[in-house]
């Protein structure tokens, strides 16, 4: 009787170990049924992945492509030349006279807004035809364009742009010319109207003397505005 006791002992571990090993396996079994099917390393995976490579990098290279004047100026010799390396130059050159003029340009649609100054569309376009029929023919005035590398619409910004800035100046002086302004220009420019009498060239005269006056007072009027401004550079 005292003999059996043992073998109880080692049936009860047996069964226990058997049952532990059991569980053990439908672990890994439940484990196996969980694992995505994207980790199984077969080959339709694996030609998904390298097209999926493939196309990314085809993406890239073409943004690349597309984008490359946005940090390249160009090459020499295969050896790139970076658009922070022009712009540097640029500046060094350029910069101060660039800067002025972005100034000038900020603070005069500043002003052309602060006094409603409003030119419409059929002013510049009139004023186009103006500066075309001066120009004698719509290919002279491209090919003038074209030489000073500007377009159409750069055109008509610029057309606007000076409009308005005259409008200003007419709006802050009151810019009268007067009889006797006219007649001492003509006297003083006696070979260039030998053949004409005052009363025929007045009108042109006075047109004359008024640009003149305009031309002046926007310069009056730019250094008064400069020196008002508080303008802080660092270049």
């Amino acid at each position: 009787m005292a003999k059996s006791a043992p073998q109880k002992t080692v049936t009860k571990k047996t069964s226990s170990m058997k049952e532990s090993k059991t569980k053990s396996v439908k672990t890994i079994k439940a484990l196996k049924k969980l694992r995505p099917l994207a980790v199984k390393h077969s080959p339709l995976n694996f030609f998904v992945k390298l097209l999926l490579i493939i196309a990314l990098g085809s993406g890239l290279f073409l943004v690349a492509q597309k984008y490359r004047g946005h940090f390249l100026a160009g090459t020499v010799n295969s050896v790139p030349v970076t658009r922070y390396e022009l712009n540097q130059k640029m500046a060094e050159k350029y910069g101060q006279q660039t800067f002025d003029e972005i100034v000038s340009e900020r603070l005069l649609n500043a002003e052309i807004k602060k006094n409603k100054i409003v030119v419409t569309e059929e002013e510049v376009a009139s004023e186009m035809t103006k500066i075309v029929k001066d120009y004698g023919s719509d290919e002279a005035f491209k090919a003038a364009l074209a030489q000073y590398n500007l377009t159409e619409d750069k055109a008509r910004e610029s057309i606007k742009q000076s409009l308005s800035l005259k409008r200003l100046i007419e709006t802050v002086y009151k810019i009268e010319i007067s009889d006797e302004a006219i007649k001492k220009y003509f006297d003083d420019n006696k070979t260039q109207y030998s053949d004409k009498k005052l009363e025929d060239v007045s009108a042109e005269i006075k047109e004359t003397l008024y640009q003149q006056e305009i031309y002046t007072k926007t310069q009056e009027w730019f250094t008064g505005i400069r020196k008002s401004a508080k303008v802080v550079g660092f270049i």
